[in-house]
């Protein structure tokens, strides 16, 4: 009966050493709000934030984007390799079975005596079929603390594609409208152009009658051939934006088209930045870090189990038969069971190097972590700054605008009176011409610092993942 409770005892805490270890994210202090500013408080962006624009044109970039983009593809694929490893490691907490069967013909050399004469014994015919189970009993959790970190870093591989995911629509939207703004700055130039060359058309009339000089006349051809410079860089870079799209959906620059002409046929969305305490679970990348970090806490288990006895148990069962008909018969049965348990001795350092380096490497993901958080906050902090900033300036910007544009009028006409000379009405056509593109570039600047936002806010992604493999213990 003393022996009975000893087993059990000794079972009981070989159970309680199997278990694998507990894990709790480090704590990070979250800020109550956003210094910025962030909108309606507690809102986040909807999951198809990009709709918010109200551009179809763009709704179908994504879904082509989604498609066909190559780095998505791979991280899906990363995600299938992910499991196909977790199913490799938590194999070993299941018995090996194995069957076999066989049969050999063999014939004797030597002679039988019978009474009829000496003759050599005819052909042997042995038939056997067999079955084999192994097990390692994981006393320590090793087996275990592997499979549970193969489980982590498939959440870690979902997450990473849900990452990738969110950068590569926030990247088609921010190309999409960079090729509209480019469009918007060359019909701005052709249209600078085609007034400058009105006003060259003007001065080379009045220059042959006398009333203007050479010298004005040369101004304007010089400020002419400037605007007609500026339109060639304009299209080069807008052919690049398109070029950099295709490689966005997968596509060659050859097939790849943009409909939309003007930055104007888009709409800005309302600013929300949520609760900046559920920022950690809406961020992808920090809930990559965090799975890497759990990971990397089993893969320390798993290290320090390896130091560690192993005991193996296997067992062999079969029939032997001289012929197939007597394969089930009695005295055809055997078997075999067997047990084994191996432990390190020397192993050079080894093992202790293997769990030293596990520890080094949870620490150093856990700073990873914490910095990824801290980086994530800031993240938002910018994007707001750069939309209340680009909102300021374009309103600032569209005042010059209509102010340069007045003080061009009024310049035009006086010119034409005799007023003043024309000097000022270049140097009035140069500035509306400059606020005007620069109003241009704001105005892309607030879709730009939108799409950031909400790339910083994690792409209105709610947190969910598809199921993944069923954690052995304790992972998330």
């Amino acid at each position: 009966m003393l022996r009975r409770a000893a087993i059990a005892t000794l079972l009981m805490l070989l159970a309680a050493c199997s278990l694998g270890p507990t894990f709790e994210a480090p704590k990070v202090a979250s800020p109550a709000s956003w210094r910025e500013g962030g909108g309606s408080e507690g809102i986040w962006p909807s999951a198809s934030w990009w709709r918010g624009f109200g551009s179809g044109e763009m709704d179908k970039l994504v879904a082509g984007a989604i498609a066909g983009n190559h780095d998505f593809a791979a991280a899906v694929a990363r995600v299938i390799e992910s499991e196909a490893q977790a199913k490799i490691a938590g194999a070993a907490l299941y018995p090996a079975l194995e069957a076999g069967a066989g049969a050999s013909r063999s014939q004797s050399a030597s002679l039988t005596t019978t009474s009829f004469g000496s003759r050599s014994p005819g052909p042997q015919t042995t038939v056997n079929l067999s079955l084999g189970a192994s097990y390692e009993i994981d006393l320590w959790g090793k087996n275990r603390a592997a499979a549970d970190a193969a489980i982590a870093r498939v959440r870690s591989s979902q997450f990473d594609r849900q990452t990738v995911a969110i950068t590569l629509m926030s990247d088609v939207a921010t190309t999409y409208f960079q090729i509209l703004s480019l469009r918007d700055r060359v019909r701005l130039a052709e249209e600078t152009l085609k007034n400058a060359q009105g006003i060259l058309d003007l001065l080379e009339n009045q220059q042959r009658v006398g009333t203007v000089s050479d010298l004005e006349v040369a101004q304007q051809r010089s400020a002419v051939a400037t605007q007609r410079a500026a339109i060639p860089t304009l299209v080069s870079a807008e052919r690049q934006a398109i070029h950099a799209l295709a490689l966005l959906l997968g596509d060659n620059p050859e097939d790849v088209t943009v409909e939309g002409r003007s930055l104007d046929q888009a709409t800005l969305p309302a600013i929300v930045a949520g609760i900046p305490s559920t920022l950690l679970e809406r961020r992808p990348d920090l809930r990559k870090a965090e799975a890497d970090l759990v990971a990397a806490n089993f893969d320390i288990a798993n290290a320090r189990a390896q130091r560690f006895p192993s005991i193996d148990l296997t067992a062999q069962g079969g029939t032997e038969s001289a012929a197939l008909s007597g394969l089930l018969g009695p005295g055809s049965f055997l078997y075999t069971l067997a047990s084994s348990v191996t432990a390190p001795i020397f192993e050079g350092g080894k093992l202790e190097g293997q769990e030293e380096f596990a520890s080094a490497r949870y620490r150093e993901l856990l700073e990873n972590y914490r910095q990824a958080i801290l980086a994530a906050f800031r993240d938002v902090e910018d994007s707001l700054a750069a939309w209340n900033g680009s909102a300021a300036r374009y309103e600032f910007d569209r005042e010059a605008y209509e102010q340069a544009k007045e003080a061009y009028r009024l310049a035009d006409l006086r010119f034409r009176a005799g007023t003043v000379d024309f000097l000022t009405v270049l140097e009035a056509q140069r500035t509306v011409f400059q606020a005007e593109d620069t109003l241009v570039q704001t105005n892309l600047a607030r879709f730009d610092a939108i799409i950031g936002l909400y790339k910083a806010l994690g792409g209105g992604w709610s947190g969910s993942l598809p199921p993944a493999a069923k954690p052995v213990s304790g992972s998330p």
